[in-house]
């Protein structure tokens, strides 16, 4: 990683996961997701007067429809935005890992469903997801690799500025570690597993 950016990693995402179908980059994406879901699911605050779904709720549909079964994934992706809109404007550090955690969950539910789903009318769910990164998929692993390194989110170029704030470094180790599950997928159905592309310091896939 010596001689490769942040957002060198991100496009060497983009360019593993291109040769992926959507069903694979989708199922790889929430594999990266996946072990931030628990404490979403734990939250029990009322966010709404009449919610659809309770907050556990729309993590079990949104774990049904990763396992291919029918979900109500409006609904599902209504909450999880809600959760990631009230939960944001919390300061509490712990409460942002959440609200980026629903948040993603969300991102991740729209590229499953190919379209527009139900929000929140004073959400606007073009910012579910910071806008930086070069793709929707890979906007939702940029998020995933502050969230996973249990870090509120800084754009990377913000992060070389102001190093005392956030570790870097940690957000680029799960960079690289989402470039080794996609390529590992690649090596799966390619017989590719040990090609090595420039700027991938991670180990090929066993």
């Amino acid at each position: 990683m010596a001689d490769t950016t942040y957002d060198d990693v991100l496009g060497l995402i983009d360019e593993v996961a291109g040769r992926l179908d959507p069903g694979q980059r989708l199922a790889r994406l929430f594999g990266l997701m996946a072990p931030l879901l628990d404490r979403v699911e734990r939250e029990d605050q009322e966010l709404s007067d009449d919610p659809v779904l309770s907050t556990s709720d729309a993590v079990r549909e949104l774990r049904k429809a990763a396992a291919g079964e029918p979900a109500d994934v409006d609904a599902a992706h209504e909450q999880l935005a809600e959760v990631g809109l009230c939960y944001s404007e919390d300061q509490a550090p712990e409460r942002h890992l959440v609200s980026q955690s629903a948040y993603a969950a969300a991102a991740w539910l729209r590229l499953l469903a190919g379209r527009q789903l139900r929000t929140t009318a004073y959400l606007d769910d073009e910012d579910l997801v910071p806008p930086y990164a070069p793709s929707a998929f890979t906007r939702i692993v940029d998020l995933l690799a502050w969230t996973r390194s249990d870090q509120m989110y800084f754009h990377w170029e913000d992060a070389l500025t102001s190093p005392e704030d956030c570790d870097l470094q940690a957000a680029v180790h799960e960079l690289q570690a989402a470039v080794h599950e996609l390529r590992a997928m690649h090596g799966e159905i390619s017989g590719f597993s040990g090609q090595r592309h420039p700027g991938d310091s991670s180990p090929p896939a066993e």
